[in-house]
């Protein structure tokens, strides 16, 4: 099939939703799809996708305008190009497929003021929204495109997702699949997991045997370090017996300062290291006991996907589409709330014990090929093709009323 994939940006460094599109589209021009990324010139510069072709479109101005011109630019390209289907992740009106990568706008708003703590962080944090025009012009597309006469099929990377679309927008749940996140992590062979391990830990001063808490993220705020530290602190008080005191390393590109505070105020400055963004993801997987995602909202978490790939252990939340295909005490431990402070000590305890590190190595080859992006664009191709022969349906019935 000739399939147009609308996605505004690409930029890889980002990681997350715009990294997962790139490889989606990989994986269906694997599956002899004829495959175009449509996004904004700017950041189509310098990328090459080998099987996967890039159609630029030039949208400049303020954030507002860019976004406003690339939706309006790239429906139009799409209908045009004549494909047989248009898959989009940003909301675009041709959509015959809609995939919210990052999850519905009406739910990335609700949950980014669920957080904040006070009622006048919220007040104040709704204003800040309102005042989003790029944020509010995306949501009435979506709108628009989830409420209109011409409904397109959404592929939802979660439950959660699913959920939120037929609640929010009225979808008939027909329409709505679960067409589950995938990645195309490749974990280490056994020697270099351990000199990962090794060098890793060596470049922050962490002896080989002392525990060690992973936290990867760039939005520190809505994936809970601010919750994290203190349960971090609290460790000691669920550990079946006293031992070296855990480390937790910080990875990402949010600013530290603020944490670096709260970490001395709860006495763990020592003992919290923040290395910022890093491209050795896997490598980190390998050096750390267990992955620390006390996320606020996720619609499926690529990392907590990558590190379950890897056989490491993950403390997440219901919050996270992710956690739907956590097993208990295999893959780690899923508590309610990033607000449970005890909740979260304790599991992160939990998944420090050896058995739960070995049964979740054990289980991650059946996860990679569970969880794959291949599976993924499999899954995909089945719903192209569902779409494609209800709409010669649709017009053969046409054409016998004529």
């Amino acid at each position: 099939m000739k399939v147009a994939i609308v996605q505004e940006t690409i930029d890889l460094s980002r990681g997350g939703a715009e990294t997962s599109t790139v490889e989606m589209a990989q994986a269906l021009a694997g599956f002899g799809h004829e495959v175009t990324l449509v996004a904004r010139a700017a950041d189509t510069e310098g990328h090459s996708l080998d099987s996967v072709q890039l159609h630029a479109v030039h949208a400049g101005g303020t954030r507002v305008a860019r976004a406003i011109s690339f939706v309006r630019a790239a429906g139009e390209y799409c209908l045009r190009g004549q494909f047989d289907i248009i898959h989009a992740v940003t909301p675009c009106l041709s959509a015959d497929i809609y995939q919210p990568r990052g999850g519905t706008y009406v739910e990335t708003v609700r949950r980014n003021i669920a957080l904040e703590s006070s009622l006048l962080r919220r007040v104040i944090k709704r204003i800040d929204h309102r005042l989003n025009l790029r944020q509010r012009f995306l949501a009435l597309v979506e709108r628009e495109l989830l409420s209109g006469d011409r409904r397109p099929y959404v592929a939802s990377l979660s439950e959660y997702v699913r959920r939120q679309v037929i609640e929010q927008y009225a979808m008939p749940e027909a329409q709505v699949r679960v067409v589950f996140n995938a990645v195309s992590t490749v974990p280490l062979s056994d020697a270099d997991t351990q000199a990962a391990r090794q060098r890793l830990r060596e470049n922050i001063g962490v002896a080989p045997d002392r525990p060690v808490v992973l936290f990867a993220a760039h939005n520190f705020k809505l994936k809970g370090l601010r919750e994290l530290l203190p349960a971090f602190s609290r460790i000691g008080a669920y550990a079946d017996a006293p031992g070296e005191r855990p480390m937790l390393v910080v990875a990402g590109r949010g600013s530290s300062s603020t944490y670096a505070r709260l970490g001395r105020r709860l006495g763990i400055a020592e003992d919290v290291s923040f290395i910022g963004a890093t491209n050795e993801s896997v490598a980190w997987f390998a050096a750390a006991d267990v992955l620390a995602h006390p996320t606020w909202y996720d619609p499926c978490s690529r990392v907590v996907l990558e590190a379950l790939c890897c056989g490491l252990p993950v403390v997440t939340t219901r919050l996270n589409g992710a956690a739907e295909v956590m097993r208990p005490d295999v893959h780690g431990v899923v508590v309610d709330s990033p607000r449970d402070i005890a909740a979260l000590a304790s599991a992160l305890a939990r998944c420090l014990r050896p058995e739960i590190g070995s049964a979740c190595r054990a289980a991650a080859v059946d996860f990679r090929r569970e969880y794959s992006m291949a599976r993924h664009a499999r899954e995909l191709t089945e719903l192209y093709e569902e779409v494609v022969a209800q709409r010669g349906r649709a017009r053969s019935a046409l054409l016998d009323r004529l």
